[in-house]
């Protein structure tokens, strides 16, 4: 049976951040994510090689557009219909999550009201979606033509 993918809006008061992290370790448990995950994973053991195909995957395969309304939506949902950059962020940490890479939502702007969310996964593999102290740190931007490890900002300068 399908999973059924919701669209919800973002309650008053809550951390958006917070919401997408949870969001994503949920998502990681997505029979749809977990599958795309394993594929993306498939004949390599290398980790590094691993976030580069999934920073590919969702920069080249899953539509980006804005929402003319803030909405939020689950992982399996962003990667049938796409979605805006909370829903990259949180497909690319499901997808990390779902092969163990830990990961980190980034707020860009002001903090009370981000303009931009954007995904940090790390490496090795590690048992807390949060990693440690010896967790090394990938920036992976999806909604701008980035290269991989390259942050959202210094996509922005070089593009322009």
């Amino acid at each position: 049976m399908p999973t059924a993918h919701r669209l919800v809006t973002v309650p008053d008061g809550v951390s958006k951040t917070r919401l997408l992290l949870q969001t994503a370790i949920q998502g990681a448990l997505d029979p749809l994510v977990r599958d795309v995950a394993t594929k993306l994973a498939a004949s390599t053991t290398s980790d590094v090689e691993r976030l580069r195909r999934i920073h590919r995957f969702v920069r080249d395969g899953v539509p980006y557009f804005r929402e003319p309304i803030e909405m939020f939506a689950e992982p399996g949902h962003t990667l049938r219909h796409g979605g805006d950059c909370d829903d990259h962020t949180s497909l690319i940490g499901a997808l990390a999550w779902a092969l163990r890479y830990p990961f980190a939502v980034e707020d860009v702007g002001d903090p009370r009201d981000p303009e931009h969310y954007t995904a940090r996964v790390g490496y090795p593999a590690h048992d807390s979606p949060t990693g440690d102290r010896h967790t090394r740190w990938i920036p992976i931007e999806t909604t701008l033509p980035t290269l991989f490890s390259e942050h959202v900002r210094d996509a922005a300068r070089r593009l322009r």
